[in-house]
Protein backbone atom coordinates (compact mmCIF):
# COMPACT_ATOMS: atom_id res chain seq x y z
CA UNK A 1 0.00 0.00 0.00
CA UNK A 2 1.59 3.73 -0.96
CA UNK A 3 -0.12 7.18 -0.29
CA UNK A 4 -0.10 10.10 -3.30
CA UNK A 5 -1.22 13.39 -3.13
CA UNK A 6 -3.07 15.69 -6.02
CA UNK A 7 -0.79 18.08 -8.03
CA UNK A 8 -3.66 20.62 -8.49
CA UNK A 9 -4.08 20.71 -4.54
CA UNK A 10 -0.51 20.83 -3.59
CA UNK A 11 -0.69 24.40 -6.17
CA UNK A 12 -3.15 26.36 -4.77
CA UNK A 13 -1.74 25.80 -1.15
CA UNK A 14 1.59 27.30 -2.25
CA UNK A 15 -0.25 30.30 -3.68
CA UNK A 16 -1.98 30.51 -0.71
CA UNK A 17 1.64 30.33 1.65
CA UNK A 18 3.14 32.96 -0.74
CA UNK A 19 -0.06 35.16 -0.48
CA UNK A 20 0.30 35.07 3.16
CA UNK A 21 4.19 35.57 3.69
CA UNK A 22 3.70 39.16 1.54
CA UNK A 23 0.95 40.11 3.50
CA UNK A 24 3.16 39.35 6.92
CA UNK A 25 6.19 41.24 5.32
CA UNK A 26 4.76 44.42 4.71
CA UNK A 27 2.64 43.77 7.89
CA UNK A 28 6.20 43.55 9.77
CA UNK A 29 7.60 46.55 7.87
CA UNK A 30 4.68 48.63 8.34
CA UNK A 31 3.98 48.55 12.04
CA UNK A 32 7.62 46.80 13.71
CA UNK A 33 5.83 47.52 17.25
CA UNK A 34 2.34 45.83 17.32
CA UNK A 35 1.62 43.15 19.91
CA UNK A 36 3.16 40.12 19.92
CA UNK A 37 0.17 38.30 20.13
CA UNK A 38 -0.33 39.24 16.43
CA UNK A 39 2.24 37.04 15.29
CA UNK A 40 1.15 34.32 17.47
CA UNK A 41 -2.43 34.34 16.12
CA UNK A 42 -0.98 34.65 12.73
CA UNK A 43 1.32 31.48 13.19
CA UNK A 44 -1.37 29.29 14.39
CA UNK A 45 -3.45 30.30 11.63
CA UNK A 46 -0.91 29.49 8.93
CA UNK A 47 -0.25 25.65 10.61
CA UNK A 48 -4.21 25.42 10.30
CA UNK A 49 -4.73 26.40 7.11
CA UNK A 50 -1.61 24.19 5.51
CA UNK A 51 -2.47 20.80 7.39
CA UNK A 52 -6.30 21.16 6.95
CA UNK A 53 -5.86 21.98 2.83
CA UNK A 54 -4.48 17.96 2.40
CA UNK A 55 -6.61 14.81 1.26
CA UNK A 56 -5.06 11.45 1.56
CA UNK A 57 -5.78 9.59 -2.26
CA UNK A 58 -4.75 6.27 -1.78
CA UNK A 59 -4.66 2.89 -3.74
CA UNK A 60 -3.07 -0.29 -3.89
CA UNK A 61 0.00 -1.14 -5.85
CA UNK A 62 1.28 -4.65 -6.04
CA UNK A 63 4.91 -4.99 -6.60
CA UNK A 64 7.99 -7.46 -5.41
CA UNK A 65 10.03 -4.47 -4.70
CA UNK A 66 10.15 -3.91 -1.16
CA UNK A 67 12.20 -0.91 -0.43
CA UNK A 68 13.88 -0.26 2.79
CA UNK A 69 15.32 2.48 4.33
CA UNK A 70 18.64 1.52 6.85
CA UNK A 71 18.58 3.38 9.98
CA UNK A 72 20.66 6.00 9.95
CA UNK A 73 23.87 5.93 12.34
CA UNK A 74 24.35 9.53 14.09
CA UNK A 75 27.60 10.82 14.21
CA UNK A 76 29.35 11.24 17.71
CA UNK A 77 29.85 15.00 18.67
CA UNK A 78 33.29 14.02 19.98
CA UNK A 79 35.21 11.15 17.69
CA UNK A 80 37.70 9.02 18.61
CA UNK A 81 40.75 6.82 16.91
CA UNK A 82 39.99 3.16 17.87
CA UNK A 83 43.26 1.77 19.45
CA UNK A 84 44.28 -1.85 17.71
CA UNK A 85 46.51 -2.54 20.76
CA UNK A 86 44.20 -4.76 22.91
CA UNK A 87 44.67 -4.46 26.82
CA UNK A 88 45.24 -7.81 28.52
CA UNK A 89 43.05 -7.64 32.09
CA UNK A 90 44.79 -9.38 35.39
CA UNK A 91 44.09 -12.88 35.09
CA UNK A 92 43.97 -14.96 38.21
CA UNK A 93 45.97 -18.00 37.69
CA UNK A 94 44.95 -20.12 40.94
CA UNK A 95 43.92 -23.73 40.05
CA UNK A 96 40.89 -24.57 42.85
CA UNK A 97 41.46 -27.94 42.57
CA UNK A 98 38.89 -30.61 44.53
CA UNK A 99 39.26 -34.66 45.24
CA UNK A 100 37.16 -36.81 42.75
CA UNK A 101 36.79 -38.97 45.71
CA UNK A 102 36.16 -37.27 49.26
CA UNK A 103 35.89 -39.76 51.41
CA UNK A 104 39.67 -41.00 50.81
CA UNK A 105 42.43 -38.74 52.46
CA UNK A 106 46.40 -38.62 51.92
CA UNK A 107 48.30 -39.92 55.21
CA UNK A 108 51.12 -37.97 55.87
CA UNK A 109 55.03 -39.32 54.49
CA UNK A 110 57.07 -41.24 57.23
CA UNK A 111 60.68 -40.83 56.75
CA UNK A 112 62.70 -43.34 55.02
CA UNK A 113 64.47 -45.82 56.88
CA UNK A 114 68.33 -46.04 56.30
CA UNK A 115 70.13 -49.92 56.75
CA UNK A 116 73.14 -49.26 58.65
CA UNK A 117 76.16 -51.49 57.83
CA UNK A 118 75.38 -53.83 60.79
CA UNK A 119 71.77 -53.35 61.38
CA UNK A 120 70.29 -56.21 59.44
CA UNK A 121 67.23 -56.17 60.92
CA UNK A 122 64.32 -53.42 62.58
CA UNK A 123 64.54 -54.69 65.92
CA UNK A 124 65.68 -53.04 68.90
CA UNK A 125 68.01 -55.41 69.84
CA UNK A 126 69.99 -59.07 69.26
CA UNK A 127 72.23 -61.67 70.24
CA UNK A 128 73.78 -64.36 68.43
CA UNK A 129 75.80 -66.74 69.78
CA UNK A 130 77.09 -70.25 68.79
CA UNK A 131 80.43 -72.63 68.95
CA UNK A 132 82.35 -73.90 66.56
CA UNK A 133 83.07 -77.62 67.78
CA UNK A 134 86.69 -78.76 65.60
CA UNK A 135 88.28 -75.37 66.36
CA UNK A 136 87.53 -74.54 69.74
CA UNK A 137 85.82 -71.45 67.85
CA UNK A 138 83.41 -69.32 69.93
CA UNK A 139 81.44 -66.70 68.42
CA UNK A 140 79.31 -63.49 69.92
CA UNK A 141 76.66 -60.92 68.12
CA UNK A 142 75.48 -58.39 69.85
CA UNK A 143 73.63 -55.01 69.08
CA UNK A 144 71.03 -52.85 70.83
CA UNK A 145 69.60 -49.49 69.68
CA UNK A 146 66.69 -47.09 70.00
CA UNK A 147 63.56 -47.72 68.11
CA UNK A 148 62.68 -46.33 64.98
CA UNK A 149 62.08 -42.56 65.13
CA UNK A 150 61.46 -39.42 62.98
CA UNK A 151 64.35 -37.52 65.18
CA UNK A 152 66.91 -39.45 66.22
CA UNK A 153 68.51 -43.03 65.47
CA UNK A 154 71.85 -44.29 67.41
CA UNK A 155 72.73 -48.23 67.95
CA UNK A 156 75.81 -49.71 69.03
CA UNK A 157 77.34 -53.07 67.77
CA UNK A 158 79.70 -55.88 68.82
CA UNK A 159 81.19 -59.05 67.15
CA UNK A 160 83.57 -61.44 68.25
CA UNK A 161 85.37 -64.31 66.61
CA UNK A 162 88.07 -66.20 67.85
CA UNK A 163 90.32 -69.83 67.96
CA UNK A 164 92.99 -71.38 69.63
CA UNK A 165 93.18 -74.14 67.12
CA UNK A 166 96.26 -75.17 65.80
CA UNK A 167 96.81 -76.74 62.16
CA UNK A 168 98.78 -79.49 61.12
CA UNK A 169 102.67 -78.99 60.25
CA UNK A 170 102.31 -75.35 60.54
CA UNK A 171 102.67 -72.47 62.92
CA UNK A 172 100.09 -71.18 65.32
CA UNK A 173 97.40 -70.61 63.34
CA UNK A 174 94.76 -68.97 66.69
CA UNK A 175 93.02 -65.54 65.77
CA UNK A 176 90.92 -63.40 67.85
CA UNK A 177 88.97 -60.75 65.65
CA UNK A 178 87.52 -57.62 67.52
CA UNK A 179 84.67 -55.06 65.42
CA UNK A 180 82.69 -52.47 67.32
CA UNK A 181 80.77 -49.85 65.96
CA UNK A 182 78.54 -47.07 67.38
CA UNK A 183 76.31 -44.82 65.42
CA UNK A 184 73.77 -41.74 65.57
CA UNK A 185 71.98 -40.10 63.28
CA UNK A 186 69.52 -37.01 63.37
CA UNK A 187 67.29 -36.19 60.95
CA UNK A 188 66.25 -32.79 60.70
CA UNK A 189 63.80 -30.77 58.01
CA UNK A 190 66.18 -30.71 54.70
CA UNK A 191 69.15 -32.75 55.94
CA UNK A 192 70.51 -35.92 57.58
CA UNK A 193 73.45 -35.44 60.16
CA UNK A 194 75.10 -39.12 60.87
CA UNK A 195 78.01 -39.73 63.16
CA UNK A 196 80.10 -43.57 63.29
CA UNK A 197 82.76 -44.81 65.12
CA UNK A 198 84.05 -48.11 64.00
CA UNK A 199 86.58 -49.95 66.00
CA UNK A 200 88.52 -53.51 65.20
CA UNK A 201 91.14 -55.31 66.49
CA UNK A 202 92.56 -58.25 64.92
CA UNK A 203 95.70 -61.14 66.46
CA UNK A 204 96.78 -63.59 64.35
CA UNK A 205 100.13 -65.53 63.46
CA UNK A 206 102.46 -65.62 60.23
CA UNK A 207 102.14 -69.57 60.68
CA UNK A 208 103.08 -69.94 57.28
CA UNK A 209 106.25 -71.88 57.81
CA UNK A 210 106.87 -75.91 58.06
CA UNK A 211 107.00 -76.30 61.45
CA UNK A 212 109.68 -79.40 61.25
CA UNK A 213 112.54 -77.40 59.34
CA UNK A 214 111.67 -74.36 61.42
CA UNK A 215 110.96 -75.18 65.16
CA UNK A 216 109.52 -71.43 67.21
CA UNK A 217 108.39 -72.16 70.38
CA UNK A 218 107.45 -68.72 71.04
CA UNK A 219 104.72 -67.78 68.93
CA UNK A 220 104.56 -64.05 69.53
CA UNK A 221 108.08 -64.22 67.33
CA UNK A 222 105.45 -64.47 64.50
CA UNK A 223 102.60 -62.92 65.71
CA UNK A 224 100.50 -60.10 64.25
CA UNK A 225 97.84 -57.77 65.08
CA UNK A 226 96.11 -54.54 64.07
CA UNK A 227 94.86 -51.94 65.68
CA UNK A 228 91.72 -49.79 64.05
CA UNK A 229 89.75 -47.23 65.06
CA UNK A 230 88.04 -44.80 62.54
CA UNK A 231 85.51 -41.52 63.76
CA UNK A 232 83.32 -40.23 60.63
CA UNK A 233 80.86 -37.16 60.27
CA UNK A 234 78.28 -37.06 57.13
CA UNK A 235 75.97 -34.72 56.25
CA UNK A 236 73.25 -35.03 53.20
CA UNK A 237 70.60 -32.72 52.35
CA UNK A 238 67.16 -34.37 51.50
CA UNK A 239 65.70 -31.32 49.51
CA UNK A 240 62.51 -32.55 47.69
CA UNK A 241 63.39 -29.43 45.25
CA UNK A 242 65.46 -30.54 42.12
CA UNK A 243 66.93 -27.26 41.43
CA UNK A 244 68.33 -26.69 44.45
CA UNK A 245 72.23 -28.03 45.28
CA UNK A 246 72.16 -31.07 46.72
CA UNK A 247 75.00 -32.21 48.71
CA UNK A 248 76.53 -35.26 50.48
CA UNK A 249 79.62 -34.35 52.83
CA UNK A 250 81.48 -36.89 54.17
CA UNK A 251 84.37 -36.12 56.81
CA UNK A 252 86.34 -39.34 57.92
CA UNK A 253 89.52 -40.10 59.82
CA UNK A 254 91.34 -43.52 60.84
CA UNK A 255 94.36 -44.44 62.71
CA UNK A 256 95.74 -47.89 62.30
CA UNK A 257 99.04 -49.23 64.12
CA UNK A 258 100.15 -52.85 64.07
CA UNK A 259 102.54 -55.24 66.25
CA UNK A 260 105.54 -54.74 63.40
CA UNK A 261 105.48 -50.88 64.96
CA UNK A 262 104.15 -49.42 61.13
CA UNK A 263 101.21 -46.87 62.00
CA UNK A 264 98.97 -45.39 59.30
CA UNK A 265 96.56 -42.24 59.50
CA UNK A 266 94.04 -41.11 57.10
CA UNK A 267 91.95 -37.72 56.97
CA UNK A 268 89.81 -37.65 53.57
CA UNK A 269 87.41 -35.35 52.98
CA UNK A 270 84.53 -35.67 50.10
CA UNK A 271 82.10 -33.73 48.71
CA UNK A 272 79.08 -34.93 46.12
CA UNK A 273 77.33 -31.92 44.56
CA UNK A 274 74.28 -32.00 42.44
CA UNK A 275 71.51 -29.57 40.74
CA UNK A 276 70.23 -29.14 37.23
CA UNK A 277 71.34 -27.03 34.48
CA UNK A 278 69.31 -26.38 31.63
CA UNK A 279 67.42 -29.50 32.54
CA UNK A 280 70.40 -31.84 32.75
CA UNK A 281 71.53 -33.03 35.79
CA UNK A 282 74.89 -31.94 36.72
CA UNK A 283 77.03 -33.78 39.00
CA UNK A 284 80.86 -32.36 40.64
CA UNK A 285 83.05 -34.92 43.35
CA UNK A 286 85.02 -33.14 44.89
CA UNK A 287 88.18 -35.67 47.28
CA UNK A 288 91.06 -34.79 49.40
CA UNK A 289 93.01 -38.06 51.24
CA UNK A 290 95.90 -37.46 53.33
CA UNK A 291 97.75 -40.66 54.44
CA UNK A 292 100.55 -40.56 56.67
CA UNK A 293 102.57 -43.87 56.48
CA UNK A 294 105.11 -44.02 59.91
CA UNK A 295 106.77 -46.95 59.44
CA UNK A 296 109.25 -48.86 61.36
CA UNK A 297 112.93 -47.10 60.06
CA UNK A 298 111.02 -44.56 57.28
CA UNK A 299 107.76 -41.79 56.83
CA UNK A 300 105.79 -41.38 53.40
CA UNK A 301 103.29 -38.46 53.47
CA UNK A 302 100.73 -38.77 50.64
CA UNK A 303 98.23 -36.11 49.60
CA UNK A 304 95.41 -37.17 46.49
CA UNK A 305 93.46 -34.34 45.35
CA UNK A 306 90.49 -35.81 43.00
CA UNK A 307 88.18 -33.76 40.94
CA UNK A 308 85.37 -34.87 38.80
CA UNK A 309 82.58 -32.92 37.03
CA UNK A 310 80.28 -34.60 34.61
CA UNK A 311 76.22 -34.44 33.16
CA UNK A 312 73.72 -36.95 33.44
CA UNK A 313 70.64 -37.34 31.07
CA UNK A 314 68.53 -40.07 31.57
CA UNK A 315 64.75 -40.64 30.43
CA UNK A 316 62.91 -44.00 30.16
CA UNK A 317 64.95 -45.51 27.43
CA UNK A 318 68.34 -43.63 27.27
CA UNK A 319 70.86 -42.93 30.19
CA UNK A 320 73.79 -40.70 28.97
CA UNK A 321 77.04 -39.74 31.94
CA UNK A 322 79.41 -37.60 29.76
CA UNK A 323 82.75 -35.84 32.30
CA UNK A 324 86.29 -35.65 33.26
CA UNK A 325 88.19 -36.89 36.32
CA UNK A 326 91.64 -35.03 37.38
CA UNK A 327 93.74 -36.45 39.62
CA UNK A 328 97.12 -35.47 41.57
CA UNK A 329 99.37 -37.51 43.55
CA UNK A 330 101.96 -35.86 45.78
CA UNK A 331 103.80 -38.92 46.84
CA UNK A 332 107.00 -38.37 47.07
CA UNK A 333 106.78 -36.34 43.86
CA UNK A 334 103.65 -34.80 41.91
CA UNK A 335 102.12 -36.82 39.49
CA UNK A 336 98.91 -35.30 37.46
CA UNK A 337 95.94 -37.86 35.70
CA UNK A 338 93.19 -37.29 33.57
CA UNK A 339 90.58 -40.04 33.28
CA UNK A 340 87.31 -39.29 30.84
CA UNK A 341 84.37 -39.90 32.29
CA UNK A 342 81.43 -41.55 29.83
CA UNK A 343 78.59 -44.08 30.46
CA UNK A 344 75.48 -45.20 28.13
CA UNK A 345 72.74 -47.53 28.15
CA UNK A 346 70.21 -48.09 25.66
CA UNK A 347 66.69 -49.88 26.43
CA UNK A 348 66.54 -51.82 23.72
CA UNK A 349 63.35 -54.46 24.12
CA UNK A 350 61.13 -53.38 27.28
CA UNK A 351 63.71 -53.57 29.70
CA UNK A 352 64.24 -57.27 28.73
CA UNK A 353 67.89 -56.37 27.29
CA UNK A 354 69.42 -53.20 27.86
CA UNK A 355 73.08 -52.54 26.63
CA UNK A 356 75.72 -50.46 28.30
CA UNK A 357 79.25 -49.07 27.47
CA UNK A 358 82.01 -46.67 29.21
CA UNK A 359 84.91 -45.84 30.10
CA UNK A 360 86.63 -44.10 32.83
CA UNK A 361 89.82 -44.58 35.18
CA UNK A 362 90.90 -44.30 38.56
CA UNK A 363 93.98 -43.64 40.56
CA UNK A 364 94.35 -46.92 43.58
CA UNK A 365 95.68 -45.86 46.94
CA UNK A 366 97.80 -48.61 48.01
CA UNK A 367 97.78 -48.18 51.70
CA UNK A 368 98.42 -50.15 54.48
CA UNK A 369 95.26 -50.96 55.28
CA UNK A 370 93.79 -51.47 51.86
CA UNK A 371 96.74 -54.08 51.32
CA UNK A 372 96.48 -55.87 54.83
CA UNK A 373 92.78 -56.55 54.81
CA UNK A 374 93.32 -58.19 51.29
CA UNK A 375 96.24 -60.11 51.99
CA UNK A 376 96.94 -59.60 56.03
CA UNK A 377 100.64 -62.03 55.88
CA UNK A 378 102.14 -59.02 53.71
CA UNK A 379 105.35 -57.30 56.03
CA UNK A 380 104.75 -54.00 56.62
CA UNK A 381 108.34 -52.67 56.70
CA UNK A 382 107.72 -50.48 53.76
CA UNK A 383 111.17 -48.70 53.23
CA UNK A 384 110.88 -45.71 50.42
CA UNK A 385 114.42 -46.19 48.88
CA UNK A 386 114.16 -50.16 48.87
CA UNK A 387 112.46 -50.94 45.62
CA UNK A 388 112.15 -54.46 46.68
CA UNK A 389 109.39 -53.72 49.33
CA UNK A 390 108.04 -50.31 49.02
CA UNK A 391 104.69 -48.39 48.77
CA UNK A 392 103.85 -47.51 45.47
CA UNK A 393 100.15 -45.90 44.13
CA UNK A 394 98.60 -48.40 40.63
CA UNK A 395 97.14 -46.30 37.91
CA UNK A 396 94.12 -47.44 36.27
CA UNK A 397 94.67 -45.23 33.45
CA UNK A 398 91.92 -46.88 31.16
CA UNK A 399 88.72 -48.90 32.04
CA UNK A 400 86.79 -49.64 28.95
CA UNK A 401 83.07 -51.88 29.12
CA UNK A 402 80.24 -53.15 27.38
CA UNK A 403 77.83 -55.42 28.57
CA UNK A 404 74.35 -56.00 28.23
CA UNK A 405 71.42 -56.54 30.99
CA UNK A 406 67.78 -56.82 31.60
CA UNK A 407 64.67 -58.61 33.47
CA UNK A 408 63.88 -62.33 32.07
CA UNK A 409 61.06 -62.28 34.26
CA UNK A 410 59.69 -59.71 37.65
CA UNK A 411 61.89 -62.00 39.76
CA UNK A 412 65.15 -62.63 37.15
CA UNK A 413 67.48 -60.23 36.36
CA UNK A 414 71.19 -60.92 34.56
CA UNK A 415 74.54 -58.87 34.07
CA UNK A 416 76.81 -59.75 31.00
CA UNK A 417 79.64 -57.48 30.37
CA UNK A 418 83.18 -57.44 29.74
CA UNK A 419 86.35 -54.77 30.71
CA UNK A 420 89.92 -54.26 29.32
CA UNK A 421 91.69 -52.32 31.89
CA UNK A 422 95.51 -50.45 31.50
CA UNK A 423 97.54 -50.90 34.93
CA UNK A 424 100.42 -48.49 35.50
CA UNK A 425 102.64 -50.45 38.66
CA UNK A 426 99.32 -53.25 39.56
CA UNK A 427 100.14 -54.66 42.42
CA UNK A 428 101.02 -58.91 43.18
CA UNK A 429 101.82 -60.92 46.40
CA UNK A 430 104.49 -62.87 46.43
CA UNK A 431 106.54 -64.26 49.44
CA UNK A 432 109.35 -62.26 50.91
CA UNK A 433 112.40 -64.30 50.78
CA UNK A 434 115.41 -63.20 52.64
CA UNK A 435 118.59 -64.75 52.90
CA UNK A 436 119.21 -63.90 56.38
CA UNK A 437 115.69 -65.60 57.82
CA UNK A 438 114.41 -68.98 56.51
CA UNK A 439 110.91 -68.76 57.75
CA UNK A 440 109.98 -66.99 54.70
CA UNK A 441 106.79 -66.31 55.92
CA UNK A 442 105.47 -63.12 55.22
CA UNK A 443 103.98 -61.56 51.95
CA UNK A 444 105.75 -58.22 50.47
CA UNK A 445 104.22 -56.29 47.37
CA UNK A 446 105.59 -56.26 43.66
CA UNK A 447 104.70 -54.00 40.99
CA UNK A 448 104.28 -54.42 37.08
CA UNK A 449 102.50 -52.50 34.26
CA UNK A 450 99.67 -54.60 33.36
CA UNK A 451 96.83 -55.48 31.03
CA UNK A 452 93.84 -56.95 32.25
CA UNK A 453 91.20 -58.47 30.55
CA UNK A 454 87.89 -59.56 32.21
CA UNK A 455 84.48 -61.40 31.56
CA UNK A 456 81.53 -61.36 34.13
CA UNK A 457 78.73 -62.55 34.38
CA UNK A 458 75.56 -62.29 36.92
CA UNK A 459 72.29 -63.82 37.60
CA UNK A 460 69.62 -63.11 40.47
CA UNK A 461 65.86 -64.90 41.18
CA UNK A 462 63.81 -63.82 43.75
CA UNK A 463 60.46 -66.01 44.12
CA UNK A 464 58.67 -63.75 46.34
CA UNK A 465 61.24 -63.70 49.33
CA UNK A 466 60.48 -68.02 49.47
CA UNK A 467 63.02 -69.20 47.30
CA UNK A 468 66.50 -66.34 46.87
CA UNK A 469 69.04 -67.35 44.46
CA UNK A 470 72.21 -65.42 43.00
CA UNK A 471 75.20 -66.72 40.99
CA UNK A 472 77.97 -64.52 39.56
CA UNK A 473 81.14 -65.24 38.03
CA UNK A 474 84.75 -63.95 36.11
CA UNK A 475 86.95 -64.79 34.03
CA UNK A 476 90.92 -62.62 34.29
CA UNK A 477 93.60 -63.08 31.39
CA UNK A 478 96.69 -60.70 32.00
CA UNK A 479 99.00 -59.08 30.45
CA UNK A 480 102.23 -58.28 31.93
CA UNK A 481 105.32 -56.33 30.79
CA UNK A 482 108.39 -57.86 32.92
CA UNK A 483 106.75 -60.23 35.36
CA UNK A 484 106.62 -63.94 33.94
CA UNK A 485 102.82 -64.65 35.69
CA UNK A 486 100.14 -62.98 37.57
CA UNK A 487 101.40 -63.97 41.20
CA UNK A 488 98.62 -65.49 43.50
CA UNK A 489 95.66 -63.55 41.03
CA UNK A 490 93.43 -66.28 40.25
CA UNK A 491 92.54 -67.00 36.71
CA UNK A 492 88.61 -67.59 37.50
CA UNK A 493 86.32 -66.89 40.52
CA UNK A 494 82.41 -68.16 40.61
CA UNK A 495 80.01 -67.41 43.77
CA UNK A 496 77.14 -68.93 44.44
CA UNK A 497 74.40 -67.95 47.22
CA UNK A 498 70.68 -69.54 48.05
CA UNK A 499 67.84 -69.52 50.67
CA UNK A 500 65.05 -71.05 50.82
CA UNK A 501 62.17 -70.84 53.48
CA UNK A 502 60.24 -74.41 53.81
CA UNK A 503 57.54 -72.83 56.12
CA UNK A 504 57.22 -70.00 59.06
CA UNK A 505 59.54 -71.97 60.95
CA UNK A 506 62.21 -73.90 58.70
CA UNK A 507 64.94 -71.71 56.94
CA UNK A 508 67.88 -72.47 54.96
CA UNK A 509 70.94 -71.12 52.88
CA UNK A 510 73.82 -72.79 50.76
CA UNK A 511 76.70 -70.20 49.85
CA UNK A 512 79.99 -71.44 47.96
CA UNK A 513 82.77 -69.77 46.31
CA UNK A 514 85.37 -71.22 43.49
CA UNK A 515 88.64 -69.77 43.07
CA UNK A 516 90.54 -70.71 39.97
CA UNK A 517 94.38 -71.97 39.63
CA UNK A 518 96.87 -69.26 40.81
CA UNK A 519 100.13 -69.17 40.40
CA UNK A 520 102.95 -68.31 43.04
CA UNK A 521 106.99 -67.32 43.00
CA UNK A 522 108.29 -70.38 45.04
CA UNK A 523 112.24 -70.47 46.63
CA UNK A 524 113.44 -74.40 46.24
CA UNK A 525 116.71 -74.02 47.90
CA UNK A 526 117.42 -71.23 46.43
CA UNK A 527 115.93 -72.08 42.54
CA UNK A 528 113.23 -69.61 42.02
CA UNK A 529 109.87 -71.26 40.22
CA UNK A 530 106.69 -71.03 39.42
CA UNK A 531 103.99 -73.26 41.12
CA UNK A 532 100.78 -73.20 40.16
CA UNK A 533 97.97 -73.38 43.41
CA UNK A 534 94.75 -75.95 42.56
CA UNK A 535 91.56 -74.51 42.78
CA UNK A 536 89.54 -74.17 45.78
CA UNK A 537 86.17 -75.23 46.57
CA UNK A 538 84.00 -74.58 49.35
CA UNK A 539 80.65 -74.84 50.58
CA UNK A 540 78.75 -73.87 53.20
CA UNK A 541 75.27 -74.80 54.29
CA UNK A 542 73.20 -73.17 57.27
CA UNK A 543 69.67 -74.31 58.56
CA UNK A 544 67.55 -72.24 60.89
CA UNK A 545 64.75 -73.54 63.22
CA UNK A 546 62.66 -70.34 64.70
CA UNK A 547 60.57 -71.21 67.82
CA UNK A 548 58.57 -68.00 67.87
CA UNK A 549 59.59 -64.31 67.21
CA UNK A 550 61.60 -63.91 69.28
CA UNK A 551 63.79 -67.05 69.73
CA UNK A 552 65.54 -69.65 66.68
CA UNK A 553 68.24 -71.98 66.99
CA UNK A 554 70.62 -72.82 63.93
CA UNK A 555 73.32 -75.03 62.82
CA UNK A 556 76.32 -74.37 60.29
CA UNK A 557 78.20 -76.82 58.51
CA UNK A 558 81.72 -74.83 57.08
CA UNK A 559 83.90 -76.11 54.41
CA UNK A 560 81.45 -79.31 53.66
CA UNK A 561 84.10 -81.05 51.16
CA UNK A 562 86.43 -81.19 53.94
CA UNK A 563 88.70 -79.56 51.61
CA UNK A 564 93.00 -78.06 53.26
CA UNK A 565 93.02 -75.45 50.24
CA UNK A 566 95.66 -72.55 50.11
CA UNK A 567 94.28 -69.10 49.34
CA UNK A 568 97.81 -67.60 50.31
CA UNK A 569 100.48 -69.83 49.45
CA UNK A 570 102.30 -71.64 52.30
CA UNK A 571 98.77 -70.91 54.46
CA UNK A 572 96.39 -73.64 54.74
CA UNK A 573 93.08 -73.34 55.73
CA UNK A 574 90.55 -74.92 58.16
CA UNK A 575 88.91 -78.03 57.15
CA UNK A 576 85.41 -79.13 58.13
CA UNK A 577 84.05 -77.23 60.84
CA UNK A 578 80.62 -77.64 62.81
CA UNK A 579 79.03 -74.80 64.60
CA UNK A 580 75.60 -74.89 66.73
CA UNK A 581 74.00 -71.70 67.91
CA UNK A 582 70.85 -69.43 68.86
CA UNK A 583 69.21 -65.91 67.97
CA UNK A 584 67.58 -64.32 70.52
CA UNK A 585 65.51 -60.87 70.53
CA UNK A 586 65.30 -59.71 73.79
CA UNK A 587 63.03 -56.46 73.25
Amino acid sequence: MKSINNPNNNLNISMQIKYIFQLLYHSIIANMKQNINFFIILFLMLKTLAFSQVQDISFNVQSHFQPIIKSANKISDNPEVADTIRKISQFDYTINSFPVYKKYQLQALTFAKHKEKYLWNAHQSYIKAGYGFMYNMPMLELYYGNKNDKDLRYGVYYNLLTSNKQLNNVGYSGFTDHLASIFAEKYIVKHLIKFNLDYSNNKLYNYGFDTSINKISDKNLYRQQYYYWSPSLKIKSNYTDSSKIHHDILISYYNLQNYQDARENNIKISTNLNTFIHQENFFLNISYDYYNHKLSKDTLNNHIFTLSPYFLSKNEDIEIRVGVKTTLDIFQYGKFYFYPVFFGNYNLYRHIIEIFAGIDGQLQKNSIKSLSDENPFINTSFYSSNQNIHLTNSNQSINIYAGFKGKLSSQTDYVVYGTYERWDSLHFFNIYYQKNMSIDNQYMIEYDNTAQYKLNTQIRYDANNKLQLSASGNYYYYQLKNFTKPWQKPIYKAQLSSKYSLNEHFQFQLTGFLIGDRWAKVNLYGNIRNEMLPPIIDLNFIAEYKRNKKLSVFVMLNNIANMRYYRWYNYPSQRFNLMLGFNYIPF
